[in-house]
């Protein structure tokens, strides 16, 4: 029933724990938690009614007998403070994920653990994480079609030490950062030389341009450096 990425998210919830999934869509990943005995409760949640529809289609064409809680609404206001234990939030961009999370902070931080997925500005949503107090537990590589997938698992805390980043959030060690180059996956390092093609095209526009200054390029070449002696294992 599950995609790698959307098993890769269960296996971040532990055994008894409530759950909500925000943007639930298809409802896939919420099936799977009651199906497998995991979660004894499990919040479907949507801002969008034809996506909930689907998910209220498929817990009654796959799991008719099993009770699911359906709500309609916009990030976690479908919630009360401290309702779950977990709260899932995946496929969306990381800065819609930061304001869903931002909205709702009491919630955001009553809950045990935040379970996250972004598609894109993963760096600037580890260090909103970060600076609002969030400690990440956790981070995965998951391969899915011709992408790889971030998943961030977040707990309520003190940050370590090796996550207190002084860099701007829109800095490169932010969305490649040295823990997540030092996973024990091949997938680390398909990841960092995907971003290595991204800096270069970039870099060969750039000097193909009239309007872009020296430091600008010096910034992409820094970026460059920085990610190939990630992959070296220097940094």
């Amino acid at each position: 029933m599950l995609t790698d990425r959307l098993k890769a998210m269960a296996n971040q919830v532990e055994q008894g724990e409530s759950v909500v999934d925000i943007g639930t869509d298809h409802g896939y990943l919420p099936m799977y938690l009651v199906k497998e005995n995991i979660s004894p409760k499990v919040i479907m949640a949507d801002v969008s009614k034809g996506s909930l529809n689907k998910a209220k289609r498929n817990a009654k064409e796959f799991m008719p007998d099993a009770k699911f809680d359906f709500r309609l609404g916009n990030g976690l206001k479908v919630i009360r403070k401290g309702e779950v234990d977990t709260i899932i939030i995946a496929g969306m961009g990381g800065n819609l994920i930061t304001e869903i999370l931002g909205r709702d902070m009491g919630k955001a931080k009553s809950a045990k653990k935040l379970i996250l997925q972004p598609r894109t500005a993963q760096g600037r949503l580890r260090a909103w994480l970060i600076k609002k107090g969030f400690n990440i537990s956790e981070e995965q590589l998951v391969k899915e079609g011709k992408f790889i997938c971030e998943i961030i698992t977040a707990t309520v805390g003190e940050p370590d030490e090796k996550y207190k980043l002084s860099e701007d959030m829109d800095s490169i060690k932010w969305e490649m950062p040295p823990w997540v180059a030092k996973l024990k996956t091949p997938l680390a390092k398909e990841f960092i030389n995907s971003k290595i093609d991204r800096e270069n095209r970039i870099l060969k526009s750039m000097e193909n341009s009239k309007v872009i200054t020296e430091s600008d390029i010096q910034a992409i070449k820094n970026n460059i450096s920085y990610l190939e002696d990630l992959l070296s294992g220097e940094y």
